[in-house]
């Protein structure tokens, strides 16, 4: 798919900046100070349309909250024991981005080959294109069906994940409600009151521990644990990463390269020349029209105000479920938000 050719990517925004900066539109010429001074600019004015502040701080772009796929425990056909121990994970890569420890167990459910046993096998080492087990279920086994037991029943969410927005659902032939996330401590409560298996109803997002070496991740859990692989899909806050010179285009498209422009050389003037000055508020002008532009992308459904997503075959469910696990009291929510 082309780019719009009115896009503005890197190479026009760093343009712009050293212009302004008195620097000349010609990248080559620049020194190499000068490139890592544009740089920064560059990269804090795109973070300043991503999360504006002032008037309009807090608001969420449209753009910025993307519908992603979640495998909730990991099922496979075909994989191969390719060594007495080692399972050939190579096929199952996303197994291991899942964060497989050896807490979890790895379950032949199904075999077609004679040599293979049906049964749980424990994981004493993790890595790509290879799951080393405790015992060998078989020399070779192939055609059988492996599926993924996950211990703690929790997930590393991606690097970008800013935050769940609604419900997680699951693939239309499971016909399930969806998985409605709640507090971490009412999960936590729940495991232990009751540890069991089955087709999660519920989810929470905590963030991890973080020594600081890297930017601190989240980790999304559920309850109950699951009992076999579900394909869920979800929509999140995302982060994006810095503009390179491979990856040159910031986030909204065309229609939001103006923005950016100013917005660069909005910060461009205030860190350089301490004034507050014409692009800042021209900056602001943009901001506002692109907005009320963004704005017309949502939904125009002004109906139930129950949140309708829940009400779907689900809120007997609901309260059921909120008599078993806490008594007579159970979530509440509004529009679509707990209460």
């Amino acid at each position: 798919m082309a780019e719009s050719s009115l896009s503005v990517g890197k190479p026009e925004l760093t343009q712009a900046i050293g212009h302004f900066l008195g620097y000349g539109s010609v990248i080559a010429d620049w020194a190499a100070a000068q490139v890592t001074e544009i740089d920064r600019i560059l990269q804090s004015g795109v973070r300043r349309v991503y999360y504006p502040i002032g008037a309009h701080a807090g608001y969420e772009w449209s753009f910025l909250r993307p519908t992603s796929i979640f495998y909730l425990g990991a099922i496979g056909t075909d994989g191969t024991i390719a060594s007495s121990t080692t399972f050939d994970s190579a096929t199952y890569t996303d197994w291991v981005a899942q964060g497989i420890t050896t807490d979890d167990t790895l379950t032949i459910s199904d075999s077609t080959d004679d040599d293979a046993t049906v049964g749980d096998y424990a994981i004493t080492t993790v890595a790509v294109g290879d799951i080393t087990l405790t015992t060998s279920p078989a020399a070779t086994a192939t055609g059988v069906t492996f599926l993924l037991k996950r211990s703690p029943a929790d997930y590393d969410l991606p690097d970008d994940f800013g935050r769940l927005i609604g419900d997680m659902h699951y693939s239309a032939d499971e016909a399930r409600p969806a998985i409605v996330q709640i507090d971490v401590g009412k999960i936590l409560q729940m495991r232990a009151r009751y540890d069991q298996a089955g087709a999660p109803y519920f989810c929470a997002v905590r963030p991890k521990s973080s020594t600081g070496a890297s930017g601190q991740r989240q980790e999304i859990i559920f309850y109950p644990k699951s009992d076999s692989a579900y394909t869920l899909s979800y929509n999140y806050e995302a982060y994006s990463g810095e503009l390179t010179d491979s990856l040159p285009y910031p986030l909204g498209g065309m229609q939001m390269s103006e923005l950016y422009i100013e917005s660069c050389l909005s910060v461009a003037e205030q860190r350089v020349n301490d004034e507050i000055g014409l692009h800042t508020q021209v900056y602001q002008a943009f901001l506002s029209d692109a907005i009320a532009r963004d704005g017309k992308k949502g939904a125009h459904f002004y109906g139930d105000m129950g949140g309708a997503e829940r009400d779907f075959g689900r809120s007997m469910v609901a309260r059921r479920r909120g008599r078993e696990l806490f008594g007579d009291s159970y979530s509440i929510s509004y529009n679509g938000n707990q209460i």
